[in-house]
């Protein structure tokens, strides 16, 4: 089995390929910038591809597996994240991955869910945001962050006043919170607001 492995944390990269390499029968290559993992995949083929979603680049992994997809839907993607966030799951598997693996797992438990997706052996994920937020809510979400006023919030976004309430009101009962404060930590948590790096 051959896999690449896209990883900004080289201590990390370097010491998985290793781990990996003790396998007899996988052979694993290290990349830990988008540009370097996309002139490997046009140079070789690999039975898997494991990628990060948070990187230090100007493409994100989930970037990387969209296109991925769009060339060959039937691509072996998994996804290697500490950022084990909802959104980022329910993004992930609608992009069609094959299984979202947290990093803090266990090293047999990691070669175990590889080899399952390399023999076909994965199922689809039930979805984990029961109630989403459309995208329209996420942009509100994002301005009201900013701290603008709703008036300045409404203009920029081209809606009026009143189905701005409308989306901040659907915004803070499905994310069951009080406030603007409250709103904030529940997005960070789930993912839709990008962790601090």
């Amino acid at each position: 089995m051959k896999i690449i492995l896209l990883d900004d944390h080289k201590i990390f990269g370097e010491s998985l390929k290793m781990l990996l390499e003790e396998q007899d029968d996988i052979l694993c290559d290290y990349v830990s910038k988008a540009q370097d993992f996309l002139k490997m995949i046009q140079k070789n083929a690999y039975d898997i591809f494991l990628i990060d979603i948070n990187l230090k680049d100007d493409k994100t992994g989930l970037d990387l597996i969209k296109n991925l997809v769009d060339y060959n839907p039937k691509q072996k993607i998994i996804v290697l994240t500490s950022y084990d966030l909802d959104n980022y799951k329910d993004m992930a598997f609608k992009l069609g991955v094959k299984d979202f693996i947290n990093k803090s797992v266990e090293t047999h438990e990691l070669l175990e869910r590889i080899k399952n997706v390399n023999n076909g052996n994965y199922k689809k994920m039930n979805k984990s945001i029961i109630n989403p937020l459309t995208n329209r809510e996420i942009e509100v979400l994002k301005e009201l962050i900013k701290g603008g006023s709703k008036k300045d919030i409404a203009m920029k976004l081209f809606i009026s006043e009143r189905t701005l309430y409308n989306h901040i009101a659907n915004i803070y009962h499905k994310l069951q919170a009080k406030n603007i404060v409250e709103a904030y930590n529940k997005a960070m948590e789930i993912g839709y607001i990008n962790p601090v790096m």
